[in-house]
């Protein structure tokens, strides 16, 4: 069993998530309702603020909403981004190992985490 283990909504890819203004990176308001999203979660779920540290294992699987083809690898960012913002863990340089997964689609879309501490 992960030492955590939760859903989080369907996130946008992290190129809807970022944009360039006045020759700055910015994170774009769908990426900020985004982190909206996630910190309503986490405080649902009782694990906003929760700050683990540590090296970490990320398991993640995308339940995407629709079948239209996507790269996995561009909606993990969004979901570190939004972890790191609601203080979930310090930062997400502390993810050693990270496994994602093409799941199955499911109405509105879902991403399902499981996260293990990696012994030190």
């Amino acid at each position: 069993m992960a030492d955590y283990e939760f859903s989080l909504p369907w996130a946008p890819s992290i190129n809807a998530m970022r944009a360039v203004f006045r020759n700055r990176l910015i994170t774009t308001k769908k990426g900020r309702n985004y982190h909206g999203l996630i910190l309503a979660h986490l405080d649902i779920l009782g694990l906003m603020g929760e700050q683990i540290e540590g090296k970490l294992h990320v398991s993640m699987t995308l339940h995407a909403p629709t079948l239209r083809r996507y790269d996995i690898d561009n909606y993990c960012k969004a979901v570190f981004d939004g972890l790191s913002y609601a203080g979930f863990w310090g930062d997400d340089e502390q993810v050693y190992r990270l496994s994602i997964v093409k799941g199955e689609k499911i109405k509105g879309g879902r991403i399902d985490l499981k996260i293990d501490l990696i012994d030190q």
